[in-house]
């Protein structure tokens, strides 16, 4: 079918070639109907280029698709070789066989991995685990999203002033005046844009101030569950100061006896 399009193509600019030169060899074209002529036979010649490309290129699809089982049976014929190929076409993809085929080997997904149930977590390694990609995904994401509005106000006020700029430079007062309007009606779009932004940003500032706050609250169970402390202990007096105790009343009285019996050394006999 492609070849024969091609081929009434090239027909079809050679006539208009023959054509061409016949009416100008005798004159009988005016220089207008020849300029158009010459358009009509370029138009003709790049037609036919690029249906030629075009065969050639379906040609070429065409022995690649009939080369393909050759060499997908020559790499399944290499012991310890593992090709994965690719679909043969689009009804291939992700796709189950139709009712009534039978013999077709369907494609296997990957099963998605269910989200954790957080909630149920109860051990703090495993919390933090899932705590901290997401903590830190959410701080960059906070520290994009703040110099991307900071960025897009800076291009926004760079826009305007090269508009207000080139509002000054036209002379007439109308035409002038309704491009104020203009830049008047698109300032007001952008406040409008920059109000929103600005919503945007502090709400994530509010909800980062939260994310922070959780942070601290499980850094605060680590902590709790890596001190180790007995709480049990030290909260009887050691039994070697009992004992003293208990004999302490003796120790005062002997030595109040002592005492009496030997005096002082400055006492007169």
């Amino acid at each position: 079918m492609i070849r024969n399009c091609l081929m009434f193509v090239v027909i079809a600019s050679s006539a208009a070639i023959i054509g061409y030169i016949g009416l100008t060899a005798y004159g009988e074209v005016t220089q207008a109907e020849a300029a158009q002529m010459s358009e009509s036979v370029q138009l003709a010649q790049t037609q036919a280029q690029g249906m030629n490309q075009a065969l050639t290129d379906v040609s070429n699809l065409g022995n690649a698709g009939r080369q393909q089982p050759a060499n997908r049976v020559k790499a399944q014929q290499q012991p310890g070789v593992v090709q994965e190929a690719a679909p043969g076409s689009f009804a291939d993809i992700d796709r189950s066989r139709a009712p009534g085929e039978a013999d077709v080997a369907s494609v296997t997904q990957p099963l998605a991995t269910p989200p954790p149930d957080i909630a149920s977590i109860t051990s703090i390694d495993t919390l933090i685990a899932e705590w901290q990609p997401s903590y830190d995904a959410a701080k960059m994401a906070y520290v994009k999203f703040e110099a991307s509005v900071d960025n897009a106000k800076g291009q926004a006020s760079v826009y305007f002033a090269k508009q207000q700029a080139l509002t000054d430079q036209i002379r007439d007062p109308d035409n002038q005046a309704k491009a104020r309007q203009e830049d008047e009606w698109e300032m007001g779009l952008y406040r409008q844009w920059e109000a929103r932004a600005d919503a945007a940003l502090e709400k994530a500032a509010e909800i980062g101030i939260q994310l922070d706050d959780m942070d601290a609250s499980i850094r605060k169970i680590e902590l709790r569950e890596g001190f180790v402390f007995d709480a049990s202990g030290f909260q009887e007096v050691p039994e070697a100061i009992n004992d003293l105790n208990q004999q302490l009343t003796d120790f005062q009285t002997a030595s109040e006896n002592i005492k009496a019996a030997t005096g002082s050394a400055f006492e007169v006999n």
